[in-house]
C-alpha cells in the first residue's frame, strides 16, 4: 500500500467524493489511496485534470477521464451515503481514527468501510473463527465453545456470518456476553443468508456489522473471497474449525498467512472430508494445532494482555463443583483417566461417572487410549 498520511479530515462531502472516486473505472483501493495522498483530499482528486491523474498513476489517459467523469456525476455516491445514514451505519475511511489500525497494514486495505454498531474499541483485540458452512455436530460444538470462551476472556470474535461454523462462532460470542464483528460479502443493509436476520440484529447491538460493499449490494459469489482478507486482516489470528479442501475458510487461512497473522487449526476426525483442509494446514506446518480457546489465548497472550484478567484465565461454564474440579484439571490439555483419578484423589467409579455425565453435556470428549479432554 502507498504510504498513507495518518489522518486526512474527510467530512461528509469528502466521503461522497471518495465513494465516487472508488466507483471510477480502473480505480481500485490502492490507486484511490495514492490519489488521495497525492492531491490531499478526495474532492481535490475529482477536480484534478485527467492528464495529471493519469500521470500520478502512470496509467492511460482514459482512466483519468473516468475519474473526472465521476467527479461531475456524484448522484449515486450521494445516494450511497444517504442509504448508510438511513440504517444508522457509519462510513469509515482509511484516513479516519476509527479505522481498524491492523487492517491498514495489509496489502490491499479497503479505503471505505460501512459499519453498523460499535467501532474502534472492538478492533484491537480480536480473533477470527471461521469454517465450513456444513459442519458436523462436533464442529459446531467446538466453534460455539471457542466463541464463548474467547468472548469471556475479553477477546472480540470475528467471522463472516455465513451458515455453519461462522454463525455458530458469532452465537457463542454473544452467549458468552462478549463482542463480535460480522464481516459481510454484501452491503451493510443486506442480510445474507436471510435466515440470519435475528443474528444480524444481535450482532449490530452487541458488536458490529462491517463491509466494504456499498448498501444494496447483493450476495454475488465474487464478493466473498475479497471480504475474507478483511476478516483475517483485522484479527490477531484466525482459527479454522472444519474446512474441506475447497472450503472458502481456506481463503481466510491463506490471507492470514500472507498478512503475517497467526493461524490456528482445530483437528477433526481422520478421514472426515470436512476436516481435510484443516489437516492439510497442520501437516504443511502452516497452522498451530489447537483444541481450545485457552490454547489460542496462550499463544497470543502478550498481544491480548490488556483485555485478559489478572489470572489470564477463561470464564468456565456452569457445572457442579465435582465436575468443575475435573474440568479445571483438563485446562492444560487431554489426560489419561488414571491421571485424573490420581490428581483428583477420587475413586475410579466416581471419576468415570462424572466423566460420563460431562460427556453427555458436551463438556468433554474421549480419545483412544483411555484419554479425555475438553470438548
Amino acid at each position: 500500500m502507498p504510504a498513507n498520511k495518518p489522518f486526512i479530515d474527510i467530512d461528509r462531502a469528502g466521503k461522497v467524493a471518495l465513494i465516487a472516486l472508488r466507483a471510477s473505472s480502473g480505480i481500485g483501493n490502492k490507486r484511490a489511496v495514492e490519489l488521495v495522498n497525492t492531491f490531499g483530499s478526495p474532492q481535490a482528486v475529482l477536480a484534478a485534470p485527467a492528464g495529471e491523474i493519469a500521470t500520478v498513476l502512470n496509467v492511460p489517459l482514459e482512466v483519468g477521464r473516468s475519474v473526472v467523469k465521476s467527479g461531475r456525476a456524484q448522484e449515486r455516491a450521494i445516494k450511497v451515503v444517504e442509504s448508510a445514514e438511513k440504517i444508522g451505519a457509519k462510513i469509515v475511511t482509511l484516513w479516519d481514527a476509527e479505522y481498524p489500525s491492523r487492517l491498514k497494514q495489509i496489502f490491499d486495505p479497503p479505503v471505505i468501510l460501512y459499519v453498523k454498531g460499535e467501532t474502534s474499541p472492538l478492533y484491537d483485540f480480536s480473533v477470527a473463527v471461521v469454517g465450513t458452512r456444513v459442519p458436523t455436530e462436533n464442529g459446531q460444538r467446538i466453534a460455539f465453545r471457542m466463541g464463548v470462551e474467547l468472548a469471556q476472556a475479553g477477546v472480540t470474535v470475528i467471522s463472516g456470518m455465513a451458515l455453519g461454523i461462522d454463525s455458530v462462532a458469532h452465537e457463542g460470542a454473544l452467549a458468552g456476553g462478549g463482542r463480535t464483528i460480522a464481516v459481510l460479502g454484501t452491503g451493510v443493509d443486506v442480510v445474507y443468508p436471510p435466515s440470519n436476520r435475528r443474528l444480524y440484529d444481535k450482532i449490530a447491538t452487541q458488536g458490529a456489522i462491517m463491509t466494504e460493499y456499498v448498501p444494496g449490494t447483493g450476495p454475488e459469489p465474487h464478493n466473498f473471497p475479497p471480504r475474507n482478507r478483511i476478516i483475517s486482516g483485522i484479527s490477531l489470528g484466525s482459527v479454522i474449525v472444519e474446512a474441506g479442501i475447497k472450503s472458502g475458510a481456506l481463503i481466510t487461512a491463506h490471507s492470514a498467512i500472507e498478512q503475517g497473522r497467526e493461524l490456528f487449526a482445530v483437528p477433526g476426525m481422520a478421514g472426515q472430508p470436512r476436516s481435510a483442509g484443516v489437516h492439510r494446514l497442520i501437516k504443511d506446518g502452516a497452522a498451530h494445532m489447537v483444541e481450545t480457546a485457552a490454547e489460542v489465548i496462550a499463544h497470543l497472550k502478550s498481544q491480548l494482555a490488556p483485555v485478559l484478567n489478572v489470572a489470564a484465565s477463561l470464564a468456565l461454564p456452569q457445572m457442579p463443583e465435582n465436575e468443575l474440579k475435573l474440568y479445571k484439571l483438563l485446562e492444560s490439555g487431554s489426560k489419561l483417566v488414571d491421571e485424573l483419578i490420581q490428581q483428583s484423589a477420587s475413586n475410579a467409579v466416581e471419576i468415570n461417572r462424572l466423566l460420563t455425565s460431562m460427556q453427555l453435556k458436551g463438556l468433554i470428549k474421549r480419545y483412544p487410549g483411555a484419554k479425555v479432554g475438553r470438548a
